[in-house]
């Protein structure tokens, strides 16, 4: 097997170093600043309240599964092992699970209580899934029918896996506490068990980040920030459990009541950690299409409206051949156009009906099709819908400010400009394939 040189040359290697630091550094700053430009602060403030209100639905729903198989009460241990540091929060959730299906039994209210249970997990997945779209810029969500059997797959999964995960760990531990070869290794053991938590969250946040977005997630780019994640929800366990001996004036003040504000702040800053971490995802698979980040606003009009003229064209063209159609990554690797600014043009084109989406059953991914006929999209054509899009500007109060006779003679210069423009078909634009200089 041959060794890279990067591995073997000194040079080399810290070139490579120098290379992947400054990767990591321009992901994570990128991260750092669609986190504040998407506002996911506010959106954190949201779910972790929208969360407050579907724990204990969420909880007994996961219990009454479980409870099924015989295990409600590894559910049970789960949550409080969850929420070590709020042991409180973790009865009390654990609490109003139990009576909460209690009175879901009885005949009075078995219907509505099971409405409102499924209406309040519902709710919660489905605006989990539309943040996440958010950070991804996904514009079409889920079918009907396919968030139904995801969710459902997902409410019976979750906690199969739970108590699945759970036995693994406790056959483990029982095989080496009860084992004589393994002694020499009990230290080393001891700590591979307790890394296992850790491993499982990494695991469940690479499953939250490659599954949830309605688009083609990698799974190479979701495992060091789902590992990430990990970690600091384990420190911000951590810091919770050392930061009780500074919050004993506020225990002091709400009493038995802390429990619950506390855990509300413990869980918006568990998806503040979260969604940076799937926006540094979605940063870490998409560092080219943020290629142009500060620079884009710099580029003319002029070139903006001929590289939309190349992107049109291509797209006519491949439609006449009757070829299959061009995703935004495409156009992008044929023209070598920043994928950033590929997708900001194809929206303008469709926004003035030039293009239009179309959709596969087997993708996520947009496909861009000519919007009407290709005899119809002239040069002229673009330039007018371009230039006009937009909202219109009221400047019929200006009027007295300008030369009538110049106005004329401008409007006229410009209707004989784009008269002679729409004589020339985009589908011509381009040189025929393979006869490039």
């Amino acid at each position: 097997m041959k060794i890279p040189s990067c591995l073997t040359d000194q040079e080399k290697m810290k070139e490579c170093l120098k290379t992947s630091l400054k990767g990591a550094w321009d992901k994570l700053r990128l991260a750092v600043i669609l986190f504040l430009d998407k506002g996911l602060l506010q959106y954190a403030g949201a779910l972790a309240f929208n969360t407050v209100l579907a724990i204990v639905p969420l909880v007994a729903l996961f219990v009454a599964i479980a409870r099924g198989f015989g295990y409600a009460s590894i559910i049970e241990e789960t949550v409080k092992r969850l929420l070590a540091s709020q042991p409180d929060a973790a009865n009390y959730i654990i609490q109003f699970a139990n009576s909460y299906l209690s009175n879901a039994r009885s005949s009075a209210i078995i219907g509505f209580g099971v409405l409102v249970m499924l209406y309040s997990v519902i709710g919660l997945i489905n605006n989990i899934e539309t943040v996440f779209d958010n950070i991804w810029n996904v514009k079409q969500s889920r079918g009907y029918m396919r968030k139904v059997m995801s969710y459902l797959s997902m409410f019976f999964l979750v906690p199969v896996t739970i108590v699945v995960v759970s036995g693994v760990n406790l056959a483990v531990n029982s095989f080496i506490n009860g084992s004589d070869y393994f002694g020499f290794l009990a230290p080393l053991l001891q700590l591979l068990i307790k890394l296992i938590p850790v491993v499982v969250v990494t695991l469940v946040f690479v499953i939250v980040f490659v599954n949830v977005p309605n688009t083609h997630v990698k799974v190479k780019h979701a495992i060091v920030p789902a590992l990430l994640a990990a970690i600091f929800m384990e420190l911000l366990q951590r810091a919770y459990v050392y930061g009780q001996v500074f919050m004993s004036s506020y225990n002091a003040i709400y009493g038995s009541l802390a429990a619950l504000p506390l855990f509300m702040l413990w869980v918006q800053f568990s998806w503040y950690i979260v969604l940076f971490f799937a926006m540094l995802c979605h940063t870490s698979q998409n560092r080219d299409y943020y290629a142009l980040c500060g620079d884009d606003g710099s580029l003319s009009q002029n070139d903006r409206t001929l590289l939309s003229a190349i992107l049109v064209g291509l797209v006519c063209r491949s439609f006449n051949e009757g070829k299959a159609h061009y995703t935004a990554a495409m156009l992008q690797q044929e023209t070598g156009i920043p994928l950033r600014l590929v997708t900001d043009m194809l929206e303008q084109l469709c926004a003035v009906n030039i293009l239009e989406e179309k959709y596969r059953s087997d993708s996520s991914e947009p496909t861009y099709a000519p919007y009407e006929d290709i005899a119809n999209i002239t040069v002229g054509k673009l330039l007018t819908k371009l230039g006009a899009h937009g909202k219109a500007f009221n400047y019929i109060s200006m009027m007295d400010k300008m030369n009538p006779q110049v106005m004329e003679n401008i409007n006229l210069i410009s209707k004989n400009f784009l008269s002679d423009l729409s004589e020339v078909r985009i589908s011509d634009l381009l040189a025929k394939e393979g006869k490039q200089s």
